[in-house]
């Protein structure tokens, strides 16, 4: 079953993306859809490249983070950029 949450304010995100469409903004995502949105880092990169000026970078980044498994650029991040890092913690550096 579908999370309600993340359903719904995907739902949202696309609305807003239609929104800006009718006022004549159109998402990058939307403008260049093979881009390489979702394939691999590299291709993602690229794509995130073209948010810069995307009218709706501050909603879909803000989906991004509230879904960081989610697959694919969202607001210029890539799935690397989104997910938590993970690894040894660091040590502290003590004075010699």
């Amino acid at each position: 079953m579908a999370d309600v949450g993340r359903d719904a304010q995907r739902a949202d995100l696309l609305a807003q993306l239609v929104a800006w469409a009718g006022r004549g903004q159109v998402a990058p995502c939307a403008t260049w859809p093979d881009a390489g949105w979702t394939d691999d880092d590299r291709a993602q990169e690229a794509a995130a490249g073209l948010c810069g000026g995307c009218p709706a970078l501050t909603a879909c980044r803000a989906y991004g983070a509230a879904w960081p498994d989610e697959t694919g650029v969202y607001g210029a991040r890539t799935d690397l950029d989104r997910r938590p890092r993970v690894g040894r913690p660091k040590l502290k550096e003590t004075a010699a």
